[in-house]
């Protein structure tokens, strides 16, 4: 059927495709469908197409923060290319499509003089998906400089909504509970020297591969509380490599989760239950998880 209502479409679909090789934690079983979408057009049809079938649609950017289950998703997982990988520099604004990663938005920005999004260049994330949940980093968050976004609705309607219209804050916004696509968005930045720019650039990136582990990761899989760090919360808590399966807690950061070889997303996710568990007995505070976990 998926097949069927995107003929003639800038689409490709196969079936059966393993996801654990699209994820940072390199876990994840076949999606049923997945499908590279090239304009808006194809994705309101596979976005119809899915609803009329009764399928659960996923729309995956970079596979960072994101647990897929080990039997994988049984439903539609679409990609982002085509017009939206497209990126237009109009100054001081960024247009840029919802497949665009943050690294290469945040370089084109940088040999246009533009600063604002250098702080979230090290975020292994597409533009839509750090819209999504307003991807934020060393202080910086994605709705400082949002202007407005395209979306695509479950029902395949699309609309541009202005961002300040838009409910949002830490690591959250709306678009989180209503299913609605980000295609695309509009920046508004501030005018730098691009050396200036590429220097800050560089000094995320080497504070992001000090703080991080090398093994496969999701980033961060715990929310801060207000005013805590759940990384300091779960390291005196004693976690750190703590270790379920091929899942270990890294000795580097107590809230990242490694893949330390053959993990499966069973042991990720005894391994959150049990650090959750453990701050709770301790601290009395509930942990909420940052990375999106499936099933």
């Amino acid at each position: 059927m998926i097949e069927r209502a995107l003929s003639g479409l800038r689409a490709v679909v196969r079936e059966n495709i393993p996801l654990s090789g699209r994820t940072t934690l390199r876990i994840g079983g076949p999606a049923r469908y997945f499908v590279e979408v090239h304009d808006a057009e194809a994705l309101a049809a596979l976005l119809r197409a899915g609803r009329a079938a009764g399928l659960p649609v996923l729309a995956l950017g970079k596979g960072s923060n994101l647990l897929v289950p080990d039997a994988g998703f049984p439903g539609v997982v679409f990609t982002l290319g085509g017009d939206f990988l497209a990126t237009v520099v109009e100054p001081p604004e960024v247009v840029a499509g919802g497949g665009v990663s943050l690294m290469s938005l945040a370089a084109r920005a940088q040999r246009a003089g533009l600063s604002g999004i250098e702080n979230l260049s090290g975020i292994p994330s597409s533009l839509g998906g750090a819209v999504r949940i307003n991807a934020g980093s060393y202080g910086s968050e994605l709705f400082d400089v949002l202007v407005t976004v395209d979306l695509v609705s479950g029902a395949g309607e699309r609309r541009t909504a202005e961002a300040s219209g838009i409910a949002h804050g830490y690591r959250w916004t709306s678009l989180c509970d209503t299913g609605d696509i980000v295609t695309g968005a509009r920046l508004r930045l501030a005018p730098k020297a691009p050396a200036e720019i590429a220097a800050r650039m560089a000094d995320v990136a080497a504070r992001r591969r000090n703080a991080l582990p090398k093994q496969p990761n999701a980033g961060s899989i715990f929310k801060n509380p207000p005013g805590l760090f759940a990384g300091k919360l779960l390291e005196e808590c004693g976690l750190k490599g703590r270790r379920i399966g091929g899942a270990e807690i890294s000795p580097v950061h107590a809230n990242v989760i490694v893949n330390a070889g053959r993990a499966t997303a069973a042991d990720v996710a005894a391994l959150m239950e049990a650090m959750k568990c453990a701050v709770k007995e301790r601290f009395g505070i509930e942990l909420e998880p940052e990375i999106r976990v499936l099933g």
